[in-house]
């Protein structure tokens, strides 16, 4: 049975229950489901009035005034702005800020939120990292990944006109270096058409002095530290100067990606 069932039967037998955290995100429409487990193993995440001990459920005691609910395609549910704060709340830094990229391009408004939180500094940086550009969930995961490392924040969607006709539009990256990293996922990528045009366009922005960092799968998050070095690296050789302080702090978090079990210390906030 699918979450958004799951959560339909439960709401509906549960008349005081409300979809919350990264269940409601999922019923507002968002990817933001692991990857690597079945939608049918996911747990449905609800607000409920007191404690219930509910197979394949888990549930929270949170504070809910009824103007954080709402009835969304048959589900009670908390509303965009509840869901948004939840998820920047409650979720893994980067499955959090993957939500809120896409909560801004249904057409949230960050600054509303941002006022809601004065006085909880992790929140507000979690909120302070959204971006609407973000054209998928591991994209995000990407970019959180270079800002927790304390690299400079990357641009999104980056267009850069290759001739008369054509153009190019770079996942993420730092214009003034014509540095650029960019995700590939399998599904757009792995025929060998695909791979001809993506290898046809990064030649040609190679000709416009572009460096292009391809990621995919394999290097995030397994080979994290790889990628940061191979990125500050590449921003550094085009005359990044980081400073010693942060030069310190990037070190610091390439070491704690190649432990086998990462304490993964909050940086990005220092070197906004």
């Amino acid at each position: 049975m699918s979450l958004l069932t799951r959560a339909r039967l439960l709401t509906t037998l549960l008349p005081e229950a409300v979809a919350c955290r990264q269940t409601a995100a999922h019923v507002w429409g968002l990817a933001t489901l692991p990857w690597s487990k079945p939608e049918t193993d996911i747990p449905v995440d609800l607000i409920t009035p007191t404690p219930l001990d509910i197979p394949g459920c888990r549930t929270h005691q949170d504070p809910l005034p009824q103007a954080d609910v709402t009835t969304h395609t048959g589900i009670r549910v908390t509303t965009q702005e509840r869901t948004a704060l939840d998820c920047a709340r409650h979720l893994p830094r980067h499955t959090a800020v993957a939500a809120l990229d896409q909560f801004l391009r249904l057409g949230l408004d960050l600054d509303t939120l941002a006022r809601q939180v004065s006085g909880f500094w992790r929140l507000r940086d979690t909120l302070a990292m959204a971006d609407a550009g973000a054209a998928s969930p591991r994209e995000s995961w990407l970019r959180v990944t270079l800002m927790e490392a304390c690299l400079p924040r990357p641009t999104t969607q980056i267009h850069v006109p290759l001739s008369a006709d054509r153009r190019a539009y770079l996942d993420l990256g730092w214009p003034d270096f014509k540095v650029a990293v960019e995700y590939d996922g399998n599904e757009h990528h792995s025929t060998p058409g695909a791979r001809a045009r993506d290898q046809r366009r990064r030649d040609a922005l190679r000709a416009l002095g572009w460096r292009v960092i391809t990621v995919d799968r394999t290097i995030l998050p397994a080979r994290t530290a790889d990628l940061l070095e191979v990125v500050t690296d590449a921003l550094m050789e085009r005359g990044w100067q980081p400073g010693p302080a942060r030069m310190t702090a990037i070190l610091s978090r390439i070491r704690a990606a190649r432990r086998p079990t990462t304490h993964r210390r909050r940086t990005w906030r220092t070197f906004r």
